[in-house]
């Protein structure tokens, strides 16, 4: 009996002990459990079951305050490239240090054109004019030029007398009665009025303009009759640029010569 209870008690404390082992195995997987749920949930990669999660990084440094007047921008990195404005400013401190540079190349020669360009304008401005009748025209002899053209009351305002004369003049067809159509010339010229002159002292009284424009007015003048009463194409208006540039050549000669005998 007492060896049946020595096994009996053997038995169950081997059955306490047991328990008590498959107790504290239950307890630690509880832990297990509890310790990962309270880790964040998953575990990471290459974690194992009940391992502690890595510690995290430290965090940076603390980065230095600016200084008084300083950006965090204009603050730069050594071996950092200048910026254009810097690369402007070290220019112009250049050009400063250097003072003002002589035109080369292209500009100097661009220069000289334009300088050539003023003075054949200048020379074109000034190019003498003289004026000349060219035969065979009569456009001045159309005395009712049409109201493009000042009236004989506007042109005559203070001379009463050739107004008259000029009406007297004036045929039905608008030309004068003077005039041969046939040949183009005029049966009272040598006799003719003051007004039927070009000359600077007609043109000074009668249109007010000085002796120093009367032939740029005159030309002018006789440019408008031609083409109001030939056209704007006509041979009559060809023949007389052609006489007025040839005597303009002739005067713009003479100035030439005058000038080399002067020097």
């Amino acid at each position: 009996m007492l060896l049946l209870r020595g096994a009996r008690a053997a038995s169950a404390a081997s059955t306490v002990v047991a328990a008590g082992a498959s107790a504290g195995r239950s307890t630690s997987i509880r832990l297990t459990v509890i310790a990962a749920l309270s880790s964040g949930g998953r575990r990471r990669k290459g974690q194992r079951r009940g391992e502690a999660k890595p510690p995290s990084p430290p965090p940076p440094p603390p980065q230095p305050l600016p200084r008084h007047g300083e950006t965090p921008s204009s603050k730069k990195k050594p071996g950092a490239r200048p910026s254009v404005e810097t690369k402007k400013n070290r220019l112009s401190e250049l050009e400063e240090a250097r003072g003002p540079r002589r035109p080369e190349g292209g500009e100097a020669r661009k220069g000289g054109t334009q300088q050539q360009q003023q003075q054949q304008e200048k020379a074109k401005t000034k190019r003498a004019v003289r004026w000349k009748c060219a035969s065979g025209c009569g456009a001045c002899c159309k005395l009712d030029k049409g109201p493009d053209f000042p009236t004989p009351d506007e042109i005559f305002a203070d001379h009463p007398d050739d107004l008259q004369l000029y009406r007297s003049m004036t045929g039905d067809d608008g030309w004068c009665i003077n005039y041969d159509k046939a040949t183009r010339t005029c049966n009272i010229y040598q006799d003719r009025p003051s007004f039927c002159r070009v000359e600077p002292k007609v043109f000074d009284e009668f249109f007010g303009v000085p002796r120093n424009r009367f032939d740029r007015e005159a030309c002018s003048a006789c440019l408008d009759n031609i083409k109001m009463v030939y056209g704007d194409d006509s041979a009559e208006l060809s023949n007389f640029k052609r006489v007025i540039r040839e005597e303009s050549n002739k005067l713009e000669a003479s100035k030439n010569q005058d000038k080399l005998l002067d020097t």
